[in-house]
C-alpha cells in the first residue's frame, strides 16, 4: 500500500528497555514496511544502556520518541503509548524483535477485508541475536495442538471465539505482544494491558479472544528474538506463578460455555485441556486458586490482577520453583528415555547402514583385487616385452656394428686394388 492518507493510519507501539544492540533493527523493520501510512511511538523505559541514543539517531517524521525517568514496566509503557496513539489500527513491536517487510500490509488488508475480525496475528520465526532464524514458523506451528482436530465433531458445537479461548488456555500460541495488530475500538472494549510482568500479553490475548474473533495469517511475518536478556529468562518460578494466577483469574471471571457440564462439547473440551493445558509447572497452583475463590466469582473492577499478592509472594514463588524443578526432573527423565529410544533406533539404523557399507566394501575390495591381479599380469607381459625389445636392440646394435666393420674392410680392399692399378698404369706409361 502506498504512503498516502487514503489508507488508514497504523500506530505501532514500541516499549524499549536496554536493547541498544537490537533496537535499531526493530525500528528499521517498522519504518521499512511496505505499508507506509504509519506512526512509530517508541518509549524508552529508563534504559541504562545506549537504547535512547540509538532512537535519537533516526531522522524520520513518522518516529515519535519519549523517555521515562524511571522504569515503569512493559504494561505501563504500552498503556502510555496507547494513550498517545492516533491510528485507526494498533500494532506492537518489542524493541528486540523485527517485522518482516509486508507484515503490516498483509495484516491491515486482512482486517479491512473482514470487518468482523477484532485482531490479526501471523506466524513467527525464532531468531538469535544476529538475526539468524534458529527455528522457523513451520516447526513452531507443529508444536501447538489443533483444537478443531482434537475435539472432532464436538468442535462444530462451539463458536469461533470459544475455540480461540480454549486454544489460548492450553498455551499462548500467539506468543508475544509483537504479534498483535488490532482495531483501536478493540482496545476500548477489551481494556488496556494489566499489571503483569511476564504474562501481560497472554492475559490480553485471552480477554481479546473472549470478545472478538481473531485471524492468524499462515505466513511468517515476524522475527521473535531469543537472547540472554529476555524477560522470561529472569525467573522461571516468578513466571509460572504469574501464569497460574492469571489463568485462575480468567477462569473465575469469564463465562466459558464450553466448560459447562451441560455443554455438548464439555467432555471433549475437558479431555483436550487435560491433555494440552499448560501452566508451565503451576497446574496445582491454578487449581488451588480457583478452588479458593470459587465461591466469590466476580469480574475485576480495576487493572490490578486478582491474585497479585500471590504471584509476588516469595514463599509461593519458592514452592512453585520447587514444583517446577520436580516437574522438570520428570520431563528430563522422559526426555532422556525418548532420547535413549531415539538413539538406540538411530544406532540400529547406522548399524544396518554400516553392514551394507561393509558388503559394498567387500565387493569393491574384490574388484580392486581382481584389478590388481590383472594389472600385475599386464606388468609381467610388459616386462617380458621390454626384455625382448632390449634383446632385439642389442642384436640390432651387434649387426649394425658387424655390417659397419665389413663394409669398412671392403672399402679399404677396393681402395688398395684401385691404388695398385693406378701405380701399374703409371709405370707402363713411363716405360
Amino acid at each position: 500500500m502506498p504512503n498516502t492518507h487514503t489508507t488508514p493510519l497504523v500506530s505501532v507501539l514500541m516499549p524499549a528497555y536496554n536493547h541498544a544492540s537490537y533496537v535499531r533493527a526493530a525500528v528499521e523493520s517498522v519504518l521499512g514496511q511496505t505499508y507506509g501510512n504509519l506512526e512509530l511511538i517508541a518509549i524508552d523505559d529508563a534504559s541504562s544502556d545506549a537504547t535512547w541514543n540509538v532512537l535519537q539517531s533516526f531522522e524520520d517524521d513518522r518516529l515519535r520518541r519519549y523517555r521515562h525517568d524511571s522504569n515503569q514496566g512493559a504494561h505501563a509503557t504500552l498503556n502510555e503509548a496507547l494513550g498517545l496513539a492516533r491510528g485507526k489500527f494498533i500494532a506492537i513491536i518489542n524493541s528486540d524483535d523485527v517485522y518482516y517487510p509486508a507484515r503490516l500490509q498483509k495484516a491491515i488488508s486482512c482486517l479491512m477485508a473482514n470487518q468482523h475480525l477484532g485482531a490479526c496475528f501471523t506466524r513467527y520465526d525464532f531468531i538469535d541475536k544476529t538475526g539468524r532464524v534458529v527455528r522457523d514458523s513451520d516447526s513452531l506451528a507443529a508444536d501447538f495442538p489443533d483444537i478443531a482436530k482434537s475435539l472432532g465433531t464436538a468442535a462444530e458445537t462451539l463458536e469461533r471465539n470459544e475455540l480461540q479461548v480454549m486454544s489460548l488456555l492450553a498455551r499462548n500460541y500467539l506468543h508475544t505482544t509483537s504479534n498483535l495488530i488490532c482495531r483501536r475500538e478493540v482496545i476500548d472494549q477489551v481494556g488496556t494491558f494489566r499489571r503483569f510482568r511476564y504474562v501481560h500479553d497472554h492475559d490480553f490475548f485471552l480477554r481479546l479472544s473472549h470478545r472478538f474473533p481473531i485471524e492468524v495469517i499462515p505466513e511468517s511475518l515476524l522475527g521473535y528474538r531469543f537472547h540472554a536478556a529476555n524477560t522470561l529468562a529472569e525467573s522461571a518460578a516468578a513466571s509460572v506463578a504469574e501464569t497460574a494466577a492469571m489463568l485462575a483469574e480468567f477462569l473465575l471471571t469469564h463465562e466459558l460455555k464450553a466448560m459447562r457440564h451441560d455443554s455438548p462439547a464439555f467432555l471433549a473440551v475437558l479431555g483436550y485441556l487435560l491433555e494440552n493445558f499448560r501452566a508451565y509447572g503451576a497446574d496445582r497452583l491454578v487449581l488451588l486458586l480457583v478452588l479458593a475463590e470459587a465461591g466469590d466469582c466476580r469480574r475485576p473492577d480495576s487493572a490490578m490482577p486478582m491474585f497479585h499478592d500471590c504471584f509476588s509472594d516469595e514463599g509461593i514463588m519458592s514452592r512453585v520453583g520447587s514444583l517446577l524443578h520436580k516437574d522438570r526432573a520428570v520431563e528430563d527423565l522422559c526426555w532422556q528415555r525418548s532420547q535413549t529410544t531415539k538413539w538406540w533406533e538411530e544406532t540400529q539404523k547406522r548399524g544396518n547402514q554400516l553392514a551394507r557399507m561393509r558388503v559394498r566394501q567387500d565387493r569393491v575390495g574384490k574388484k580392486l583385487w581382481e584389478t590388481r591381479q590383472a594389472l600385475h599380469e599386464v606388468q609381467g607381459t610388459l616386462h617380458e616385452t621390454q626384455s625382448t625389445l632390449e634383446q632385439t636392440e642389442r642384436q640390432l646394435a651387434w649387426w649394425r656394428e658387424k655390417y659397419r666393420r665389413t663394409l669398412t674392410a671392403r672399402i679399404r680392399r677396393v681402395a688398395r686394388i684401385l691404388s695398385n692399378a693406378t701405380l701399374k698404369i703409371s709405370r707402363n706409361r713411363n716405360q
